[in-house]
């Protein structure tokens, strides 16, 4: 004989569920409940767990009806006392459904309710440390904040849920940067709307009412089935949020990680549950205390988000609540000392305030104590720390007999490897800054570097530099030319003090392998580096001695560089991340690996190359890094020796990381993020697996890196704002500009001046700090993009073509891959016509210009021809209907 279930309950179950952890954690929630009262009867099977495997229904509601119907599936041994069954079924698409049933024996002693607690607590143990795909937390206001709210809806004339969902909706549009966030009522339709004219909060409260209830009587939301299939084919949507009351049917079961929907009852199908939405907030109560919990997807909000974003939202709440007549947008979301915290700990500036020989002080420190380690390994050869030395003294020599002098600058146009080393390393000692250019391909932009720096010596090998910029160099700018080729094919490196060398204009140069100059003052010029403007035009970015230094002593701390290591120089000439790859080997007596040319772009070649080499440290970007992670595939052993592979100059997603971190588990993974007017600005260790983007981490020391509002106040956390840069390793400025720079405009007001007293670089990118203290990249606020680690501006390479005598206008925009990269450009252009209506020009052409202006720096860039640009109503570019604009041309 069997007893039919006595009370059953469907749920359907989306985000990933271990259903391991589910059948431990129903052992332990009905432990002790075999008999009434709770006594345990040894070696009892009364309480069952099903795993129907993966089952071929359309969804949830057509599973859940069918075992419903199925007398077996919800059925027990009628005399076997209490019982309990939880069936599972597994979807197609990763979802499940969950049907709990007891018999009356079971009902008669415990509650499902307190069944339900019990197993909501047991998996979230047997879960524990994991980070799922959703998560929630529970809230208790208390009876004060439940009565204020009472007084005030009474007097508004609105409902206490009229208030809450006013105050959700409006901390919601602090968050999200989309306009018209749509949150759907369950019950009551949907409130769609923005937040624009700054209206008080009563307003705002007061359209929120007549919304909600204009909703409810209209367009009721449709929460009925729909075309889909699994778990999440069970109601409409998408939507923004979801604002829930409390459905009459409990019990609530929660499995931390997923989301769980009530589908049925007892009492009959269940229609009130809250569809799809990355956060939901339920209602249960709001008197005589406000109750209610939250539930959230881990991505786009981070594991930690429930606990603040309820606090935020109480926050609001107690505002409003004490003066409805607030202006919204002064309602704050934390406490000044929560403000205040987030900013200390930001802070890590003063952390940065050591004082550290220059790089090439260092340098020389480690060849006079090893002279025999390895300094360079490159294709020709090894070379080592007493050579280079050597060789750098002598380049030294060099240009002091050209006047190079303190304060003089340098250009390096040499390829990557112990010539280049060595003529940094001897600008430093000559006490000049230097400027690093490729060997060929600098196009249009080089001389206007060069214009822009007036360097007084310019440093080749040979033939292989850019000839017409060398000649433009001489004749224009009545430069000097020193070609290392000249005296070192004839003069080997010395070996001895007392050698006398040809000059590169003829004379005799006394050397000595090492004779240092005066030590370098702090705030002197190292380097300038160059990256496109506003305007299209190269901006200069000097840095100091002591940012360099400091710089590379965090490093190389930071990341374990010291002798023994071997760093790959893969960053190419011009970029400071080249400088940082060179100096973080030799400062320390790490060996410097200059990767061949040939190989830098082919992922294959390159993987080989850095196994061949015993690589321990490889700086790159993501996109690259994806290719690396082709190349090497799944087999066992490549790359065992990279300690350490350092992601930067684009956004790393979460995706990357993971696959990066299972296919190299021993390698450790650090996302950098920062501008070159800071060298870098945070840092995190990707050391678990990643939701969604990974987050760009905390203050390099020496900097404080915060998010503010258009007024210069810090945004709370989880509010999207501009990303600021403050601290003494800020660059002093663009070489050529004035101090009224945008990008170095002082903060507004004196809330914060007192962490203003050293540098200020507004970055241009925008970003938020997530609940766990971390900051997160969020994108750029202009025209600024990176595409394979090379930072460029649309708006320049705008000014560049428009500047062409075909060009009447013209747009560029970017466009990213599936994981959120950019991956090329595309060039909507207007031409001049003629008569008979063809473009006086064609895409050679204009692709031609751009090459003579950006050279090898240019990415790829296709181009689409329209009769207008598409405007909106300001009078401004439209580029979003751009690309629909270039469908129907082509």
């Amino acid at each position: 004989m069997t007893e039919t279930a006595h009370v059953v309950r469907a749920y359907a179950v989306t985000g990933g569920l271990d259903t391991q952890a589910l059948r431990a954690a129903w052992r332990n929630a009905t432990a002790g409940h075999d008999v009434p009262g709770g006594a345990a009867r040894p070696g009892s099977d009364a309480h069952w767990f099903t795993d129907l495997g993966t089952v071929a229904d359309a969804g949830a509601w057509e599973a859940a009806e069918r075992l419903w119907g199925d007398p077996l599936a919800l059925s027990f041994p009628a005399d076997r006392g209490p019982a309990a069954r939880l069936t599972v079924a597994r979807f197609a698409d990763g979802g499940h459904l969950l049907l709990i049933a007891v018999n009356r024996a079971f009902a008669a002693g415990r509650s499902l309710a307190g069944l339900a607690d019990d197993l909501s607590a047991a998996y979230a143990s047997e879960t524990a440390g994991r980070t799922g795909d959703f998560g929630s937390a529970d809230f208790d206001w208390g009876t004060e904040l439940a009565a204020s709210l009472g007084e005030v809806s009474a007097r508004e004339g609105v409902t206490p849920y009229d208030v809450l969902l006013t105050a959700y909706h409006w901390l919601l549009g602090r968050h999200h940067v989309e306009e018209g966030l749509t949150v759907a009522v369950t019950g009551g339709g949907r409130i769609r709307g923005d937040f624009s004219g700054r209206p008080v909060f009563r307003d705002l409260l007061l359209r929120t009412a007549a919304l909600r209830r204009s909703a409810a009587a209209d367009q009721r939301l449709p929460l009925q089935r729909t075309a889909g299939s699994g778990a999440a084919a069970t109601q409409e949507g998408p939507y923004d949020a979801v604002f829930a009351t409390a459905d009459p049917f409990g019990p609530v079961l929660r499995l931390a990680g997923a989301r769980v929907r009530r589908l049925r009852s007892d009492e009959g199908w269940f229609r009130g549950d809250a569809p799809e939405a990355d956060i939901a907030l339920t209602v249960h109560q709001t008197t005589p205390s406000v109750t209610g919990h939250l539930t959230f997807r881990t991505t786009p909000y981070d594991p930690g988000a429930a606990a603040g974003f309820l606090g935020q939202l109480r926050t609001v709440l107690e505002a409003a609540l004490a003066d409805p007549g607030t202006p919204a947008h002064t309602l704050p979301l934390e406490s000044p000392e929560q403000i205040l915290h987030a900013v200390l700990e930001a802070d890590a500036a003063a952390a940065g305030e050591w004082s550290a020989p220059a790089v090439h002080e260092r340098f020389r420190e480690v060849a006079r104590s090893a002279p025999g380690a390895i300094a360079l390994s490159e294709a020709t050869g090894e070379v080592t720390y007493g050579e280079l030395l050597a060789r750098s003294s002598r380049i030294t020599d060099a240009l002091r007999a050209l006047g190079v002098g303190e304060g003089s600058a340098v250009a390096l146009m040499l390829p990557p490897g112990s010539r280049q080393a060595a003529a940094l390393l001897g600008a430093f000692g000559a006490g000049a800054h230097a400027v690093c250019l490729g060997t060929d391909g600098t196009g249009e932009r080089g001389k206007a570097v060069f214009d822009s720096l007036r360097p007084h010596c310019l440093v080749l090998a040979g033939d292989r530099g850019d000839r017409g910029l060398v000649d433009w160099y001489r004749s224009e700018l009545d430069g000097h030319v020193l070609d290392l080729d000249a005296f070192t094919d004839v003069h080997p490196y010395p070996e001895t003090p007392d050698r006398a060398v040809p000059g590169p204009v003829g004379t005799s140069v006394p050397t000595g392998p090492g004779r240092p100059g005066a030590a370098a003052s702090p705030h002197r010029w190292a380097y300038v580096t160059y990256t496109s403007g506003t305007t299209g035009t190269a901006k200069g970015i000097p840095q100091t001695h002591r940012t360099f230094a400091q710089f590379i002593d965090w490093f190389t701390g930071e990341f374990g560089i010291g002798p023994g290591s071997r760093v790959a120089q893969w960053a190419s000439p011009g970029y400071d991340a080249a400088l940082v790859e060179v100096f973080a080997a030799l400062a320390v007596g790490a060996t410097l690996c200059p990767v061949p040319e040939r190989l830098r772009a082919h992922p294959e070649k390159l993987a080989d190359w850095l196994d061949s080499q015993r690589i321990t440290h490889l700086q790159t970007v993501p996109s690259f890094a994806r290719e690396l992670l082709g190349a090497i595939g799944s087999v066992p052993g490549r790359l065992e020796s990279l300690g350490h592979l350092l992601l930067a100059g684009e956004a790393l997603s979460g995706e990357l990381a993971d696959a990066v971190r299972a296919a190299l588990p021993a390698t450790r993974l650090v996302n950098l993020y920062g501008s070159t007017e800071t060298i870098l600005a945070t840092w995190a260790e990707v050391a678990a697996p990643v939701h969604g983007a990974v987050p760009i981490g905390q203050s390099v020391p020496g900097r404080q890196v915060l998010v503010l509002d258009e007024n210069d106040r810090p945004c709370p956390t989880g509010v999207t704002g501009d990303v600021v840069v403050l601290g003494p390793h800020v660059t002093p400025g663009y070489i050529g500009e004035g101090p009224g720079c945008e990008a170095f405009r002082p903060l507004a007001g004196d809330s914060l001046a007192a962490i203003t007293r050293n540098g200020i670089h507004r970055t241009g990118d925008r970003g938020r700090r997530r609940w766990d203290g971390s900051l997160e990249y969020s994108g750029r606020g202009d025209s600024r993009i990176k595409i394979s680690g090379t930072r460029l501006e649309l708006i320049g390479i705008e000014a560049a073509l428009a500047a062409h005598e075909s060009v009447s206008s013209c747009a560029v925009v970017a466009h990213a891959g599936p994981d959120g990269l950019v991956t090329r450009l595309e060039a909507y252009v207007v031409p001049h016509r003629t008569p008979d209506g063809d473009p006086v020009a064609t895409s050679a052409d204009w692709r031609a210009a751009l090459v003579r202006w950006f050279g090898r720096t240019l990415p790829a860039l296709s181009f689409v021809t329209l009769d207008s640009l598409p405007r909106n109503t300001g009078g401004k570019v439209d580029r979003r209907a751009l690309a629909g604009a270039g469908a129907a041309a082509s």
